[in-house]
């Protein structure tokens, strides 16, 4: 036995290179209380005639431990399945650093097939974190942060065909940055579980609930006595697809451990620290990330329906304009329209042809506006005679040689829009000849007089690839390599244009150097949790309904573009129908752009920081706020207000915190979201009385302090901003 211990953490690695005690000091909770489930790592070497051949790190009998100063070394020459021993060499490190465990490893491959899957760190027998099983994991999704997964209690997962045990996981990419956190309300301690690799690469965070759930819906775990001979408890893994083959040598990279005070919040707050240093970026000189409305179109579907040729789409541009919207995305400008002839990016004749595109962004350009147009990445359309003859060959496959088509998106008739018949799209591999056709393209759309690109569907761009023209790693092929590619492509188009820039709906935190708005991180009330760490990022709410101000106030509460898009990007916003929408917009927008170095272009803390009580009943209002203050609106708002059931019954308040980086104020944004009007109580939590103002649309700032209660319209927006800040 070998044991490392500092004031945060005392963990025994035994003679077989398993963690057999992991205890966590500041919750006095030893992660490994079934000693019959402790683990360390296990590998995947398929052959031939046996593809599932599992290399199990407990069975191994010739493990080499060693301890010097704060570390413990593992080694292993040979490793053994149930078939052979392969000429396969394995180190791997556990480190302790104040309060971190680093888990590092080197592998080895000296065998003729090569390794398929790596699980390292393997660390079994969980039970709990902390002295019950209450303690919640994090996961940093697409539009918010899951921080209710009940692993210890209520376990999400199943056991499904060929798995050993009941499993669930979750992939990066997939999720928006590669970490999990455990948090322990009891003792507020959370434990921050992240992948630190300046290689970007597939993998999953693995859990098997071992032997398997209970069946029941209140309690998933079997109890010991329900198991009978059978260990109960948790094996995680973090699980990489390095496909190395004989003579190559896998590096792991490290993956950390952590143990703090608080939950996801704080422990994120240490990833935004490493990923700050190895991959920096500054967003402070792009036209794009100040541009807090988009005006969206479609003029050509994939069909052939013409919704609007270049000139008729300038008139519309030119009507969102008077309603303070600057920032246009061209979407179907190009051959064949949208979700159609992909990589032909040049501009549809039907429209206008060369001629016609570059007047229009001339004229658009003149009145001071920007133009995104729309383009994909590394996605090919499979109906088209260029991809049958040539592109074919870039398309991205599986290890069987395989391309999935399931991407199909269908609009002008019954038949397409239901999928029975539809264009279908692949991946494609980010390989030189694929990238010379796509550089060609968006070159020449930066000479037209476009400002930047809205590059659709990176957020399924990432995949492992077996394409045998790609020279990276299967898991590195579509993750570091196409980050690559899109650094590149950037890098040639900022050559034609100084202030070019890159939108994208994307998901890989990798991208947000090179991407300075995402596209479709944004829920009715929520926003990514990218937005807390990087808050020099942001993304956009889609606004297409023409009451929908529910969305409107979600852009401000969340710090979002308001990327509106008339009638399902069929419309202009100067339709009658929209006209309501249109003009809150423009109030809203003029407010933001009062206010934008507070609430959108400022610090971001999510819910940290203020608070806000809702009252109950109409005796409690009139006892608090016996002067209560009507807000009436140039703009008159029906009901509706939303464009989900969901949103629509959610009569609850919703709130975010901000803060100006200059000044260090900070500022609550309330919406209320539902068809009645409601009061509250609002505070910040760093002070006491705090005096305020309270900005509105279609209102005048009113002076206000905490303690004093408010009344919010129905589906209203307030901005309270303190008076004076705290630095």
């Amino acid at each position: 036995m070998s044991t490392l211990e500092n004031n945060f953490f005392k963990i025994t690695v035994n003679e077989i290179g398993a963690i057999s005690s992991f205890l966590v000091k500041e919750n006095n909770c030893d992660l490994i209380e079934e000693k019959k489930l402790a683990a360390n790592f296990r590998i995947c070497l398929p052959l031939d005639d046996y593809q599932c051949n599992y290399i199990d790190g407990t069975a191994q009998n010739n493990a080499q431990v060693e301890k010097k100063r704060n570390k413990i070394t593992v080694s292993f020459k040979g490793l053994s399945s149930d078939e052979f021993t392969f000429p396969i060499n394995l180190s791997y490190s556990i480190s302790l650093i104040n309060e971190q465990v680093i888990f590092r490893s080197k592998l080895k491959n000296d065998f003729d097939s090569p390794v398929s899957e790596f699980w390292f760190p393997r660390i079994g027998g969980w039970k709990k974190f902390g002295s019950q099983r209450n303690a919640k994991l994090a996961v940093p999704g697409y539009l918010d942060c899951n921080h209710d997964v009940s692993l210890f209690k209520n376990f999400p997962g199943r056991r499904d065909l060929g798995a050993e045990a009941a499993e669930w996981l979750t992939g990066y990419p997939g999720m928006v940055m590669p970490w999990w956190e455990i948090y322990d309300e009891q003792s507020d301690t959370g434990l921050y579980m992240g992948y630190h690799d300046t290689t970007f690469r597939s993998s999953f965070w693995h859990t098997y609930l071992c032997p398997n759930t209970s069946g029941r819906s209140d309690d998933k775990w079997l109890t010991d006595e329900e198991a009978g001979e059978e260990a109960v408890g948790l094996i995680f893994s973090h699980v990489r697809f390095p496909y190395i083959k004989s003579g190559e040598t896998f590096d792991s990279g490290d993956f950390i451990i952590r143990a703090h005070k608080g939950d996801w919040h704080q422990g994120s707050l240490f990833y935004r620290k490493w990923f700050t240093k190895k991959f920096p970026f500054d967003k402070s000189k792009s036209w794009l990330r100040k541009k807090s409305a988009w005006f969206s179109s479609v003029i050509y579907q994939p069909e052939d329906k013409i919704i609007a040729d270049y000139k008729t789409y300038d008139n519309w541009c030119k009507d969102a304009e008077k309603f303070g919207v600057s920032c246009h995305e061209l979407t179907g400008w190009d051959k064949g329209g949208l979700e159609r002839d992909y990589p032909e990016y040049v501009p549809e004749e039907k429209l206008g042809g060369k001629t016609g595109f570059k007047n229009l962004l001339k004229n658009i350009n003149d009145r001071g506006s920007k133009v995104l147009a729309f383009v994909n990445y590394n996605i090919l359309d499979t109906a088209t005679e260029l991809f049958k003859k040539e592109l074919h060959k870039y398309a991205h496959q599986d290890s069987f040689g395989n391309t999935p088509n399931w991407m199909c998106w269908g609009e002008s008739t019954l038949t397409a829009r239901s999928k029975l018949s539809v264009r279908r799209h692949i991946l494609s591999s980010v390989i030189p000849e694929m990238e010379n056709i796509l550089f060609e393209h968006f070159e020449n759309i930066a000479r037209s007089g476009a400002n930047g690109l809205q590059i659709d569907k990176l957020c399924v761009g990432s995949a492992v690839d077996f394409n045998p023209l790609n020279k990276l790693k299967p898991d590195t092929a579509l993750c570091e390599g196409l980050i690559n590619s899109v650094a590149r492509m950037l890098e040639k188009c900022k050559k034609i244009n100084p202030d070019f820039c890159f939108a994208a709906e994307a998901v890989q935190d990798r991208l947000i150097p090179y991407i300075d708005v995402f596209y479709r991180n944004v829920g009715y009330f929520t926003i990514s949790p990218l937005k807390y760490v990087f808050p020099e990022w942001t993304a956009c709410a889609h606004i297409g309904e023409p009451y929908d101000f529910n969305g409107v106030n979600t852009a401000v509460m969340t710090g979002a573009v308001i990327c509106v898009e008339p009638g399902c990007y069929q419309e202009s916003l100067g339709s009658p129908l929209f006209k309501n929408l249109a003009e809150y917009i423009k109030e809203v927008e003029s407010l933001r752009a009062k206010l934008a170095d507070i609430i959108f272009l400022g610090d971001y803390f999510d819910k940290l920081g203020a608070e806000i009580s809702l009252f109950k009943n109409k005796s409690d209002i009139e006892k608090s706020n016996p002067k209560k203050q009507e807000v009436v609106s140039e703009v008159m708002i029906p009901g509706g207000g939303g464009n989900s059931s969901e949103t629509i019954s959610d009569n609850k308040l919703h709130y975010r915190v901000h803060g100006e980086k200059a000044t260090g104020r900070k500022a609550i944004v309330v919406i209320n979201p539902s068809s009645e009007a409601q009061t509250y109580n609002w505070k910040f939590l760093h002070k006491e009385n705090a005096e305020a103002e309270l900005h509105q649309p279609f209102a005048d700032v009113e002076k206000i302090t905490d303690g004093t209660s408010l009344n919010i319209k129905e589906y209203g927006l307030h901005i309270i901003i303190e008076k004076q800040g705290i630095l």
